[in-house]
């Protein structure tokens, strides 16, 4: 039995990832933590505490740890950059000191944004180039993670959803609510590319990747992309969720312009072939069988 630590386990990603890994409880022993969602079932920890962050993994002593909290919301990022580095950046480093004290390997969850979106699709040979502090603060993660250890994996990943506890809790199940709020016009981005990821798809690809590197030892370090296939607008997006609900989109209106507050890339379509190449893939949901199932919760019959 391997140990694996989940870091951001209360949130969208965390919660799907520490389920599939739990889902084996004869190949994993599970340790998940979290700091404002903190649970009974769930082990409180401050990732910018690096103290804490030290004395928690020496005392796990994890195989694995994936490394999936983050500050992931743009213009959150944008004006609050100081707390954001710490979590993003500082307590990355922190974990990835502790790793290699423990002789832990990590996987770090980055993103898209660390592109600029102008020439897609996205190899993990490609140069990054972030628009936003967002992007600029998860790249700097990725070096802080390479610059540690060669030996760690940094997973890229787009814009996901999945079972959310709230609505505001994903950047594409958070449009509903502008659907439903059918006495106001509302302006929806029909600029910017997007490819919704399932989170239950993104954890199932994590434990492959785990399950490769722990028990078939094999040599799973570097850069790696992994995306969705369905190209989407946020317009497209809400447009399929009206069609699945039979709700009014009326009030949506259609902006084909770039946002001029937080700039996000136009198209940083990730490449998966690196994945691929080394036999690694699991089955990507299409987007309107999984969102018609994550809404049905919030959409009254």
């Amino acid at each position: 039995m391997k140990r694996v630590l989940i870091t951001g386990a209360s949130g969208l990603l965390g919660r799907a990832v520490i389920k599939k890994f739990q889902s084996e409880p004869e190949k994993w022993n599970v340790y998940g933590t979290a700091f404002k969602r903190a649970t009974q079932s769930l082990h409180k920890l401050d990732l910018t505490d690096e103290k804490e962050v030290f004395k928690t993994v020496s005392k796990f002593k994890p195989d694995v740890i994936i490394h999936c909290a983050a500050e992931r919301r743009p213009d959150i990022v944008e004006n609050n950059e100081e707390a954001s580095y710490k979590l993003n950046v500082e307590a990355t480093i922190a974990l990835c000191k502790a790793a290699v004290e423990s002789s832990s390997w990590l996987l770090y969850i980055s993103t898209d944004y660390v592109f600029d979106g102008t020439s897609p699709p996205y190899n993990v040979t490609d140069a990054p180039n972030p628009l936003n502090k967002y992007g600029l603060s998860k790249l700097q993660g990725e070096k802080a993670v390479q610059n540690i250890s060669s030996d760690f994996a940094i997973l890229r990943v787009p814009i996901l959803y999945g079972q959310v506890e709230f609505l505001e809790e994903s950047a594409v199940t958070i449009l509903l609510k502008s659907i439903l709020n059918s006495g106001v016009t509302s302006h929806s981005s029909h600029y910017e590319r997007r490819y919704p990821t399932h989170c239950d798809d993104l954890a199932s690809l994590i434990m492959l990747i785990s399950e490769k590197k722990c028990f078939q030892q094999e040599k799973i370090s570097g850069v790696f992309h992994w995306s969705g296939n369905d190209n989407m607008t946020k317009y497209d997006m809400m447009t399929a969720m009206a069609d699945i609900f039979s709700l009014d989109m009326s009030h949506i209106v259609a902006d084909d312009k770039s946002n001029p507050s937080t700039k996000r890339p136009y198209n940083a379509h990730l490449s998966s072939e690196r994945l691929e190449n080394l036999g690694i893939n699991v089955d990507k949901t299409p987007f309107r069988n999984g969102i018609k199932d994550v809404l049905c919760p919030f959409v009254s019959s």
